[in-house]
């Protein structure tokens, strides 16, 4: 039996660097291998199968430098407030055809927010599709659930232009509330490039080796690996642009944690 963690929003997340963390554990109590998916900001998500591991029609991306979220008072005698967003979420493919593709945005866990400023906590579902005839244009809708620490207030966000300014599969996109108030509207800019992402975790239990495969984007990493959560952690592989990696005789400890650095 293996338990598997990993991160996919880590504190370093703002500076350019990306975690994902794994922790293998021995139970030989149990007949079934579990996965767990953890904390995106505080929100813990199970799952029940290493099959579930995100498959090939779904990607989880984390928001980057540019991210943010803008309140403003059309009303008010004050500037908007604007913030930087971080966060991440789920893409998954909903149906493609030659001309365009459309996906489903799932467990969106944003965080926007200074140092001793107003914060926000965004949470919601949405459409994304991208593709042309002529020209590649990209169109979104966001149901979103934000939060200040005083009121909850739900918004329905669009994008007014259509234009694609990044390769895919990155994504640039401004939205804008749809049901604003003269009070209160919100607008997002949201930057965001797929994380990197376990893909497999392969055990060979004759040879008590273990087989971790992963999904880098064209990034180069490096493997990680620490007797506890806490750390400290060690590189145990090279800097490399490879998306697989085979530690020899994890499965004779009893606890393991591995982490992937992007470089």
């Amino acid at each position: 039996m293996l338990f598997v963690l990993f991160d996919p929003t880590p504190p370093g997340l703002t500076f350019g660097w990306f975690d994902a963390t794994l922790m293998i554990k021995q139970d030989r109590s149990m007949n079934l291998r579990n996965l767990m998916l953890a904390p995106v900001l505080g929100v813990w998500v199970t799952q029940t199968a290493l099959a579930q591991l995100p498959d090939a029609a779904t990607e989880i991306y984390t928001l980057t430098s540019g991210s943010s979220l803008t309140d403003d008072c059309p009303i008010c005698d004050r500037l908007p407030t604007v913030v930087p967003m971080t966060g991440t979420f789920r893409l998954r493919l909903l149906d493609q055809n030659p001309l365009f593709a459309r996906y489903l945005l799932q467990d969106i866990s944003f965080h926007a927010g200074a140092k001793g400023g107003a914060e926000y906590w965004l949470a919601g579902t949405g459409i994304f599709q991208a593709g042309g005839e002529v020209a590649v244009a990209q169109d979104i809708f966001l149901d979103l659930q934000i939060a200040n620490g005083s009121a909850t207030t739900e918004a329905l966000c669009v994008n007014l232009d259509r234009s694609v300014t990044q390769p895919w599969p990155q994504i640039q996109v401004s939205v804008l509330q749809t049901n604003g108030t003269s009070a209160k509207v919100y607008s997002l800019i949201l930057a965001a490039e797929p994380a990197l992402q376990f893909r497999a975790i392969i055990p060979d239990y004759q040879k008590g080796d273990l087989r971790l495969e992963w999904e880098s984007h064209g990034h180069q990493v490096q493997v990680e690996r620490a007797s506890s959560v806490e750390g400290p952690y060690a590189p145990i592989s090279t800097i490399t642009a490879d998306q697989t990696f085979m530690d020899l005789g994890a499965l004779t400890n009893r606890g393991l944690f591995y982490r992937l650095r992007q470089y």
